[in-house]
């Protein structure tokens, strides 16, 4: 009996970091596509409408690896999820109003190595966390950040060190608060910022 709960923990591991070689692979892949498709629309030498055929075409392969990319992260999430192993998202943003947020970066921690993430998820979660708390970005975001790691304690058993939150205000030149919170990957999928794509 032991045994065999040793031999599934052992596959358990080796496939959560299949899982996590593919992601990094398909995340690769998508980051170059991108800066293809940018390095081509830049480009001054080539023809107006050669461009734009060019970036039309890359753009539709870019879409298939973005939708893959959104698939293969939400599974190894959910599948992390039933495992040992920790994954956390930190995320960046500065916030002017409740209508300018700008997200500096977004990061997925895997068992303390981070790995970033495209923008598009940080827009998606700040998107979230504003439509449903009111006030101010400051005050949706605590309020949020609060209801978040009561569940987290709650589910999780008194998680340590996995839930932090950070509001810091400028007030010169213009008046905005940086925010910087980290709560487990989870989330994500618990308000669909993924598994919506």
């Amino acid at each position: 009996m032991g045994n065999e709960l040793y031999l599934h923990h052992l596959f358990q591991e080796k496939e959560f970091w299949n899982r996590y070689e593919n992601l990094r692979s398909v995340l690769q892949h998508l980051t170059e596509q991108q800066a293809l498709v940018e390095r081509i629309q830049q480009e001054i030498v080539i023809p107006e409408q050669a461009r734009d055929l060019a970036a039309k075409a890359l753009s539709g392969d870019l879409e298939q690896t973005r939708r893959l990319f959104f698939e293969i992260f939400e599974n190894f999430i959910s599948n992390a999820s039933v495992g040992l192993q920790t994954l956390d998202v930190e995320c960046a943003f500065t916030a002017v109003t409740r209508d300018m947020v700008e997200i500096k970066w977004c990061t997925l921690w895997v068992e303390g190595t981070p790995l970033e993430l495209p923008a598009e998820i940080g827009q998606r979660f700040a998107a979230e966390i504003l439509s449903v708390s009111g006030g101010t970005p400051g005050d949706s975001f605590i309020q949020f950040f609060e209801r978040e790691e009561s569940h987290y304690d709650l589910k999780l058993g008194g998680i340590q060190n996995r839930c932090s939150l950070q509001v810091m205000e400028e007030v010169y030149p213009v008046k905005c608060l940086h925010i910087r919170f980290r709560l487990p990957a989870q989330s994500l999928i618990d308000h669909q910022v993924i598994g919506k794509s």
